[in-house]
Formats: structure tokens, sequence, C-alpha cells
């Protein structure tokens, strides 16, 4: 084989391994529970100074945590100032992000969550 062949081989497992590994090993990957590969974290919304980003929407830094109680720094955007002390699910998308939130309810909160803000 030619080296060029030989180093274009080595390139395209060395790619697949990687693809392979992102997907199978990826905690967030696509399952029944899952189904957009999405991990949801639950935040409180803790005051209302926030600040307004160059694309004229609200901009959050809050500590989230997953279903475990595992504790994860966020950072997202709303078109409008969220209400101090609500609740709310954020869904993180592996290299993206914060994609998604919504309110929920104190008693919709998984009980590992419900335990880090029971005052």
């Amino acid at each position: 084989m030619k080296t060029t062949t030989k180093l274009l081989t080595i390139g395209l497992i060395i790619i697949i391994l990687v693809a392979f590994s992102i997907f199978f090993f990826n905690p967030n990957r696509l399952t029944p529970e899952n189904p957009e590969g999405k991990a949801s974290y639950y935040t409180m919304i803790v005051n209302d100074d926030t600040k307004l980003n160059s694309q004229k929407r609200y901009e959050y830094t809050l500590d989230a945590f997953n279903k475990k109680g595992d504790k994860k720094s966020l950072t997202f955007t709303s078109s409008k100032q969220l209400r101090k002390d609500a609740y709310l699910e954020l869904y993180v998308a592996p290299f993206r992000g914060v994609t998604y939130w919504q309110e929920v309810q104190f008693d919709e909160l998984p009980e590992q969550v419900k335990k880090k803000y029971i005052k």
C-alpha cells in the first residue's frame, strides 16, 4: 500500500472510533427515557439582578442540579425577565448547552433536587 492510502485508512479509522465513542459513551445519548438526547437540569431563579446581552436577551448563570443532585453551573438566555424564586427545568444538549427551558412547580422536581432547595 502507498503511504497516502495508509494515512487515509488510519485517519478514517480514527474518525470512526471518535464518532463511536461520542455516541456510545455519551451520558446524554438517545434512549427511550431521553428521546432527544438532552440532559435535564433543575434550577431556581435566585435574584432579579440579570443583564441584557448584545442580542437584547436576559442572561442567567445559575447553579443547576441533575436528577441525581449533581451540581453544574449553566448559562442561558430568555427573551423576558424570569420571576424570582421560579423553578426551571433546563434541557442541556452536548456541545450546545441549554437549548430549552420551562418553568416547573416544586413538587415536579426530582427528590434529590428538592433536598437542595428545602430551607
